[in-house]
């Protein structure tokens, strides 16, 4: 099994959803109408062993990448996040006062992003630690941006720097990531920018600019030159490693090179979809290689 096929799937079965559900799986976040507002939800997991290694890294540091990973989500539809639950499977040995850390540092985490911690669960068991948060968040008079909302002549864009986000032993920048929800509201209110489609970089550029094109009926071309690579990484760290948890989008108007001090760079454009990879690089030296999805994919037997 792949995760691409499991979500495909689930997209699939999914197309017949009540009036109440305004955006539905295939976004970072779906949207449900409840007495007359729109609430944003978005849920992910931290896995030791997949997503942290607990034996290399602080605690505290664990508890903040479970809460930041879905304020990612937040800002990928330009939202405000209003509240957050979490579960959490605790191995048994785990101990009292590193789970007491574990969630001073979410609490924190997350009230330090207006998104209180207000509930949850708790188990023990005997495999690895497991903690699932589920952020709630609202549009706040900005339309909640898509992915499936890019058009041709759109220019591409990416916040920070990408690539290289893991280390040998564990830690690296997808610790210390920093959700971009001002950012994007910041681009999403200004009709200046023509924010058009966006998404968050947690899988690697090829494919999470591949999932805007797949469900914006688009293609893209991108140059290998202008990705902002991490120093000593490269584009291929930066089209793969996933977990910068920086932006994608795609606008038509004229964006600014920065938002509070955060650069943003034009790495290409959309154009018409194709029969092949939906994403084609443009190297250095000329040559123009489609770009199949080559980043993160869970899979299992």
């Amino acid at each position: 099994m792949r995760e691409n096929e499991l979500l495909q799937h689930i997209y699939a079965a999914s197309r017949a959803l009540p009036e109440s559900v305004v955006i539905g799986p295939g976004d970072d976040m779906g949207a449900l109408a409840i007495g007359g507002q729109t609430v944003l939800v978005t849920v992910d997991q931290v896995v030791d062993g997949v997503h942290v290694n607990t034996a290399t890294t602080p605690i505290e540091r664990v508890g903040r990448k479970a809460i930041v990973r879905n304020l990612s989500d937040v800002a990928a539809m330009a939202a405000l996040p209003c509240g957050a639950v979490a579960a959490a499977c605790l191995p048994s040995d785990f101990g009292a006062e590193r789970a007491r850390a574990l969630f001073d540092a979410m609490r924190q985490t997350a009230e330090r992003y207006g998104c209180p911690l207000i509930g949850g669960d708790v188990s023990v068991w005997g495999g690895k630690l497991l903690l699932t948060v589920t952020v709630f968040a609202e549009p706040a008079g900005v339309e909640p941006v898509l992915r499936s909302g890019a058009i041709i002549n759109d220019g591409i864009y990416v916040t920070g720097e990408l690539g290289g986000a893991w280390d040998e032993q564990g830690g690296g920048p997808h610790l210390d990531a920093e959700p971009r929800i001002a950012l994007a509201r910041t681009l999403a209110e200004d009709p200046a920018v023509g924010l058009h489609a966006m998404i968050d970089l947690s899988d690697g550029l090829a494919t999470d600019l591949g999932h805007i094109c797949e469900r914006s009926g688009v293609g893209a071309v991108i140059d290998e030159a202008a990705i902002p690579c991490r120093r000593g990484g490269g584009a291929a760290a930066a089209l793969s490693d996933g977990e910068d948890y920086e932006l994608c989008f795609t606008a038509a108007g004229v964006v600014p090179e920065s938002v509070d001090g955060v650069p943003i760079a034009r790495i290409g454009h959309v154009v018409a979809a194709n029969d092949g990879a939906p994403v084609v690089m443009r190297g250095k030296d000329g040559s123009a290689k489609p770009l199949a999805a080559c980043g993160w994919e869970h899979r299992g037997e």
